[in-house]
C-alpha cells in the first residue's frame, strides 16, 4: 500500500468524525506514539494494522452489511503518503524485524545479502535514500543497518521516474527518524589451510534526526601475503641459492687447481666472502669448494599479495530551505605487495677476465642481492567530495548532485636481472665492476607508472506529474549529466627508459527523456478488464569530445492482470562508446595466475591492463521479457522466469579468458618467449565485431514469518521477535553466447569447445533468524563445460563444482536473560563467516580421467577455505520512533 488510510464519516447532523483507528494509522504513520492510546480507545472499532504494512482496515459496517448486502454509507477514504516513501510502490519490502536476521553490519552488507531479492543478475542497483535520490553520496553505504526503518525493491517502472535505463532495479532505502550510533569492530580473518591471515578495525558515528543527519567511519583493514611455500605447489623451474656459487659451463670439474687445493674434485663452490670486497683467490674457492646455499625458491613468491586498506567517509544532510542538501567526502589508500621469487642471474666469467683465477672459462650464478626478491607493488589513493540539493521547483521535483574526486595510482613490476648487460659488462673486463659484489640497482630490469586523475560530473534530474490520467498520473523526467576527465601518467622501463608524459582529457554530456504512461488500473471496487498496465518510453543523447551524437532509445511496458500475475519487457536500441576508463585508464602492469592451455602449465605472464585509445564505437540491442507470479498476491511467494538477449556489433568489451581460440584470434596481445613460455599479455579491453548473448533466467523466492499467516492480509498482530525464513533459488541457462571477433575469422561459440563456458549456473541463498539470532547459507553450483585441448592428451573437462558460503551472528543481550543487565555485553554482536565451507574448487581432467599439470588442487585455488569472526559493538544507540 502507499499510506495510511483515513476514514471520515459524515453524519446526518453534519458533524464529521474521524474514526478511531484512521487516526491511529495517521499517527503510526507520521511515527508518532501511540500505543497506550490504542489500548484505551479501543472500544469495538477495528484493529489498525501496524505502521510497518501501511494498511488501514475498514469498519465492520463497511464490510457488508445485514444479510451480506453492502450498506451505502458517506465515509471518505483519504490516502497519505508514508514517510520516505518513492513516487513509486514497493514491489518487495523488508521492514526492520525482517532485515534484522541477515545479520548485515552496514547498509552495504545488507545490499549484497539481500542480492536475490533485488536483482539476481548481480547489477549494481539505483538507490534512493527516503524517497529521493543518493545521487553521487555513497556515504550512506557505512550507515549501520539498523539504522533502516524499511527496505523497498521498487516496481519496474521506477527506473524511468528517476531518469535510469529500463531495466534497473531501484531501492528506497526509509531510514528511521531518530538514531543515535557509535559503532565499533574488530575482525579476524584466517585461511583454515593456514599461509594467510588478516584483520580489520572500524568505528562510526551516525546521528539522524528527521531530516538532519551526519555521519563519519574511518575503517582499516590488513592482509597477508600467502607465499607458494604454504601450498602445494611445484617450484618455478631454475636454481635458487641466497648467495651464488660457480661451476663448469658443462657441470664437470672446475678447474684442476682448485680440486688441488680443496683436495678432491670440485663441480660447484660457493662465492667466498673475499670476492665482495676484491679479486678472489683460487684459495678462498678452495675454502667453499662444493658448497652452496640453495633456498626454497617457493619461500620467495606470493600467490597472493599482502594488502592494506585505509578508509575515511564523512557526510552530513539537512535541510536548507525548502530543499534538503547533502555533503560527503571520502578519502581512501589501497596497497598491495607481491613477491616474485629471487632474481638470479647465469654469467659466464671468461678465464681471462680480471675477476677469474681459474685457468678456464667459469659459470657464476647469483641472486641479484642476497635474498632481496622482485617486487610487484601497487598502491592508489583517492579522495572526493560531492554534493546533492533535491526539493521542489515550480511543481517540479528536482535532484541536483555534483562531484569532484582526484586519484592517484603508482605501479612497480620488477622482472629481473639485465643478464645481457651484466655479461657485457663482464666480457668488457671492466676492472670496477665486481660480478661477486653487490650490483647497481639499474641493472634490475623493471617497469614504473606513475598516473594521476581528476574528475569533475554533475547530475539534474527533475520530474513531475504532466496531467492526471483515468488510470493515473503521466509523469515525465528529464536528467542532464556532464563529466570531464583528466589524467596524466608517465610510464618509465628500465630499458628504454621514461615514456614521453601523457595528458589526456575528455569531456562528456549527455541527457534522457522519460515517459511514464499508465493506460490502465484495477481498482479496488471497480477492476479495469486489462489490470494494471503502465507503459514506460526513454530517450536520450551522448556527446563526447571529438565525437559524434550517440543515440539511445527505449521502451518497456509493466502489465499486472491480477495480483497474481505480473508481466513486463523492456526493448532498447543503443549506440555504444567506451568509457573514459577504457580509453584513457592508467595502463598498469601486473602478474596474474592463468592457466597456458597450449603448454598445460599454471603461468604468471605481465598482465596489462588499463586504458586502449584505439578503441572505436558500436550498437547494442538489449531484449528482456520477464513474467512474475504470486500465488497468495503478496510478497510471501513469487515465482519469476526471463528471457534475456544482447546483440552488440562493434562494441566494446573487457579481454576474454585466453583460451586457444581468443589466443589465435588476437595473436598480437599475446607475448612468448623462444621455449614458448607465456611471457605478457595485453589485457586491455578490445572491440568485437559481432556478440550475440542470450539466456533463460529463472527463480523462486520465500518469505515466512512467525505469527503472520501466508497469504493473510497482515492485520494480524505481530509477535515482538518474529522469525522470518526467506529463500531463493536462481537459475541462469546460457542458450548462446557467440562472439565474432573480426570478419573473416570463424565466430567463437562461448559455450562450446572452443570457450569452455558452462551453459547452467544454479544460486541459493537461506536465511532464518529474528532479532539478536541468526544464520544465512548460500550455495552456488557451476555445470560441466569441455575445453577443446591443442595437444594429443585431448580436450579439457571441467567438472560440476559447487561452492557453499556460512554467516552467523549472535547478539547475546537479546537471547539470554542473564544477560540483559549487563552494560558492557549491550548492543554486542559476534559474528561468523566462512567462505568455502567446504573447501571445495573446480575439478578439471583429460578425457581418460587424469588431471593436466597446473591443475592439481592448489594451483587452482590456492586460498581455500577462509574463516571471519568479527566483534561489533554500539557503545551508545539510541533508536526512537516519534
Amino acid at each position: 500500500m502507499e499510506g495510511a488510510r483515513i476514514l471520515v464519516r459524515v453524519t446526518r447532523f453534519g458533524v464529521i468524525q474521524i474514526a478511531l483507528h484512521g487516526l491511529l494509522s495517521l499517527a503510526a504513520s507520521l511515527g508518532l506514539p501511540c500505543r497506550d492510546a490504542r489500548a484505551e480507545a479501543d472500544s469495538g472499532a477495528t484493529s489498525a494494522v501496524a505502521a510497518s504494512q501501511g494498511i488501514a482496515a475498514a469498519a465492520p459496517h463497511d464490510r457488508a452489511a445485514a444479510g451480506g448486502a453492502p450498506k451505502a454509507s458517506d465515509d471518505i477514504i483519504v490516502t497519505a503518503k508514508r514517510y520516505g516513501d518513492a513516487r513509486v510502490k514497493a514491489e518487495t519490502e523488508f521492514n526492520e524485524e525482517q532485515i534484522a536476521p541477515f545479520g548485515a553490519d552496514s547498509i552495504q552488507d545488507l545490499l549484497g545479502r539481500m542480492e536475490p531479492f533485488i536483482d539476481a543478475g548481480g547489477e549494481e542497483p539505483v538507490i534512493l535514500i527516503d524517497g529521493q535520490p543518493a545521487g553521487f553520496d555513497r556515504s550512506f553505504l557505512s550507515y549501520p543497518a539498523e539504522a533502516l526503518e524499511r527496505l523497498a525493491v521498487l516496481a519496474p517502472e521506477a527506473a524511468a521516474q528517476y531518469g535510469q535505463p529500463s531495466g534497473k532495479r531501484v531501492v528506497n532505502l526509509v531510514l528511521k527518524k531518530k538514531f543515535s550510533s557509535l559503532t565499533a569492530d574488530a575482525g579476524v580473518t584466517w585461511a583454515t589451510r593456514g599461509g594467510r591471515y588478516g584483520g580489520s578495525l572500524s568505528a562510526g558515528r551516525l546521528i539522524i534526526d528527521r531530516p538532519t543527519r551526519w555521519n563519519v567511519q574511518a575503517r582499516i583493514s590488513a592482509d597477508s601475503a600467502l607465499r607458494k611455500s604454504a601450498r602445494n605447489v611445484p617450484p618455478r623451474g631454475g636454481p635458487a641459492d641466497r648467495m651464488g656459487y660457480i661451476s663448469s659451463p658443462d657441470g664437470a670439474e672446475i678447474d684442476p687447481a682448485l680440486s688441488l687445493a680443496a683436495g678432491g674434485i670440485v663441480t660447484y663452490a660457493a662465492i667466498p666472502p673475499e670476492a665482495l670486497a676484491g679479486t678472489p683467490t683460487l684459495a678462498d674457492f678452495a675454502a667453499t669448494a662444493n658448497r652452496s646455499h640453495p633456498v626454497d625458491p617457493n619461500d620467495y613468491e606470493t600467490l597472493t599479495p599482502s594488502g592494506r586498506n585505509l578508509s575515511l567517509n564523512a557526510g552530513a544532510t539537512r535541510p536548507l530551505g525548502e530543499f534538503s542538501a547533502s555533503f560527503s567526502v571520502n578519502a581512501t589508500r589501497n596497497t598491495s605487495h607481491g613477491r616474485r621469487g629471487l632474481p638470479m642471474a647465469s654469467i659466464l666469467i671468461p678465464a681471462s677476465s680480471p675477476w677469474s683465477p681459474f685457468a678456464g672459462d667459469v659459470m657464476l650464478t647469483r641472486p641479484f642481492a642476497g635474498e632481496q626478491v622482485l617486487r610487484n607493488d601497487n598502491t592508489s589513493k583517492s579522495l572526493g567530495a560531492s554534493f546533492t540539493l533535491s526539493g521542489k521547483i515550480s511543481g517540479w521535483q528536482t535532484n541536483f548532485s555534483a562531484r569532484y574526486a582526484r586519484t592517484w595510482s603508482d605501479n612497480l613490476l620488477e622482472q629481473g636481472v639485465d643478464v645481457g648487460r651484466v655479461q657485457a659488462l663482464v666480457n668488457a673486463g671492466d676492472p670496477d665492476f665486481n660480478p661477486y659484489g653487490p650490483w647497481d640497482e639499474r641493472l634490475l630490469l623493471s617497469n614504473r607508472n606513475h598516473s594521476r586523475g581528476e574528475n569533475l560530473s554533475a547530475r539534474l534530474n527533475v520530474s513531475r506529474t504532466l496531467i492526471d490520467l483515468p488510470a493515473g498520473p503521466l509523469t515525465t523526467n528529464l536528467s542532464l549529466n556532464g563529466s570531464r576527465n583528466q589524467t596524466r601518467s608517465q610510464r618509465s622501463d628500465s630499458l628504454l627508459g621514461p615514456a614521453p608524459p601523457l595528458k589526456t582529457t575528455r569531456e562528456r554530456a549527455d541527457g534522457q527523456i522519460a515517459l511514464s504512461l499508465p493506460l490502465s488500473r484495477r481498482e479496488e471496487e471497480d477492476s479495469s478488464v486489462l489490470g494494471d498496465l503502465t507503459l514506460d518510453l526513454s530517450m536520450s543523447g551522448q556527446a563526447e569530445s571529438n565525437t559524434p551524437l550517440q543515440k539511445r532509445y527505449g521502451g518497456g511496458f509493466t502489465w499486472s492482470p491480477s495480483p497474481v500475475l505480473q508481466l513486463r519487457g523492456s526493448l532498447e536500441q543503443i549506440e555504444t562508446a567506451p568509457s573514459f576508463e577504457q580509453l584513457d585508464g592508467p595502463v598498469i602492469s601486473t602478474i596474474s595466475r592463468i592457466y597456458d592451455y597450449s603448454r598445460q602449465e599454471m603461468a604468471e605472464p605481465v598482465w596489462i591492463i588499463g586504458g586502449n585509445p584505439s578503441l572505436g564505437r558500436g550498437s547494442q540491442q538489449n531484449l528482456a521479457l520477464n513474467a512474475q507470479v504470486r500465488p497468495f498476491g503478496n510478497q510471501d511467494l513469487s515465482l519469476n522466469i526471463g528471457y534475456r538477449q544482447r546483440v552488440a556489433k562493434g562494441g566494446v568489451t573487457a579481454f576474454p579468458e585466453l583460451t586457444p581460440a581468443i589466443e589465435a584470434a588476437f595473436p598480437e596481445r599475446v607475448t612468448r618467449d623462444a621455449a614458448g613460455r607465456l611471457i605478457a599479455v595485453d589485457a586491455r579491453a578490445v572491440n568485437i565485431a559481432h556478440d550475440t548473448a542470450t539466456e533463460l533466467v529463472s527463480g523462486i523466492t520465500l518469505r515466512w514469518q512467525s505469527g503472520r499467516k501466508a497469504g493473510g492480509d497482515g492485520q494480524q498482530a505481530r509477535p515482538a521477535d518474529p522469525v522470518l525464513v526467506t529463500a531463493s533459488l536462481n537459475h541462469h541457462w546460457r542458450l548462446k553466447n557467440e562472439l565474432l571477433i573480426r570478419p573473416g575469422v570463424p565466430p567463437i561459440d562461448q559455450l562450446g569447445p572452443d570457450g569452455g563456458q558452462a551453459r547452467h549456473t544454479l544460486s541459493f541463498q537461506a536465511t532464518v533468524g529474528k532479532r539478536g539470532l541468526g544464520a544465512s547459507w548460500n550455495a552456488r553450483w557451476t555445470g560441466p563445460s569441455r575445453l577443446r585441448g591443442t595437444t594429443p592428451s585431448g580436450d579439457f573437462h571441467f567438472k560440476p563444482s559447487m561452492t557453499h558460503n556460512l554467516s552467523m551472528h549472535i547478539e547475546p543481550y537479546r537471547i539470554f536473560d542473564s544477560l540483559s543487565g549487563q552494560g558492557w555485553i549491550k548492543n554486542l554482536k559476534v559474528s561468523l563467516d566462512v567462505q568455502n565451507l567446504f573447501d571445495s574448487y573446480r575439478r578439471v581432467t583429460f578425457g581418460d580421467g587424469s588431471i593436466p599439470a597446473g591443475y592439481s588442487r592448489d594451483e587452482i585455488d590456492p586460498l581455500g577455505r577462509t574463516v571471519r569472526l568479527t566483534i561489533r559493538k554500539n557503545s551508545r544507540m539510541a533508536d526512537k520512533t516519534e
